[in-house]
């Protein structure tokens, strides 16, 4: 739809994939650290975690991609994984990377994994909805195109498509330009998959963070349970795509992403049935040491 913000040359410039992609990992990291705190863990123990998780979590998108959806070429010059202009980012592989990463992180700097992944949770969910955007906006992971589409009119028009209303369901619908977006949709209005997941991913966050502040009863459950319905929302989004290159089991006829999804969720009925006898542990606010404790009546002062 607009994937250049600044243009600096043919091929140089401000891509607004990389840029929502960088807001997203940011929002993620600004919004876990500021709840670090009510379960008394110091933010300044994370900013090195915030890195290699989100070193851990572009790598294990970029694997996952070669492996499931450009496998033969990546076999034949596996180069091509450092090759920026080659293949893309898979979601789950991503999620994966980084959260493994994660885990590995707290555990060697003894700070509470359970409690952290139901911080990161609700993160997760926000970083993938501001990366949605980016999908909108390259015009990657679009729908499926429309059968016998009745546009009503256009509501909006921006440099690499449009967006447009429909006489029947899905009711609204996105067309691309010639040099956006993945495979032969320009001119052909596909489903708004990428905005029905960033709508999807706002509201578990939204959600998510309600039940972590109001509705926890065990520690675990605020990750378990954004598995559990991510699995749901990705794999009906799903049944809508259109790009061909998520890769497809052979056996089950589910693609990468919903195969993944029904593993995701067994994981998680597993992690409920073990936390959920232990409930939530002890957690105090993090406490500021003397010099910052001087540092704030400073400042309060000079208010």
């Amino acid at each position: 739809m607009y994937p250049t913000l600044i243009e600096l040359g043919q091929s140089a410039g401000v891509h607004m994939y990389g840029l929502m992609i960088l807001l997203a990992l940011l929002s993620a990291f600004v919004i876990s650290s500021k709840r670090a705190k009510s379960i008394g863990v110091d933010p300044d123990e994370l900013p090195l975690m915030y890195l290699l998780v989100a070193g851990a979590g572009i790598l294990g998108a970029r694997l996952f991609y070669f492996l499931f959806s450009d496998t033969e070429n990546f076999f034949k010059n596996p180069a091509i994984f450092f090759d920026g202009g080659e293949g893309g980012l898979v979601f789950y592989g991503g999620a994966i990377g980084g959260v493994v990463t994660g885990v590995l992180y707290c555990y060697l700097k003894k700070i509470p994994v359970w409690k952290m992944a139901d911080i990161g949770a609700p993160a997760i969910m926000l970083g993938l909805s501001i990366g949605r955007l980016g999908c909108f906006f390259a015009g990657c992971c679009h729908g499926a195109s429309i059968e016998d589409p009745h546009v009503s009119s256009v509501l909006f028009e921006l440099k690499g498509g449009s967006g447009v209303l429909l006489e029947h369901a899905p009711f609204f619908s996105l067309i691309f330009n010639k040099g956006v977006g993945v495979g032969s949709i320009h001119g052909i209005p596909t489903y708004p998959t990428q905005l029905w997941e960033f709508t999807g991913a706002m509201c578990l966050f939204l959600a998510l963070s309600h039940m972590w502040k109001k509705l926890r009863f065990f520690d675990g459950q605020i990750l378990a349970t954004m598995m559990v319905f991510y699995a749901g929302l990705r794999s009906s989004i799903e049944m809508f795509r259109g790009d061909s290159i998520r890769g497809e089991n052979i056996v089950s006829g589910l693609s990468t992403s919903q195969t993944i999804s029904v593993a995701m969720v067994g994981l998680a009925i597993v992690i409920a049935l073990i936390q959920f006898r232990k409930g939530v542990a002890p957690e105090e606010e993090f406490i500021l040491n003397d010099d910052e404790l001087e540092d704030s009546d400073e400042d309060s002062l000079e208010d």
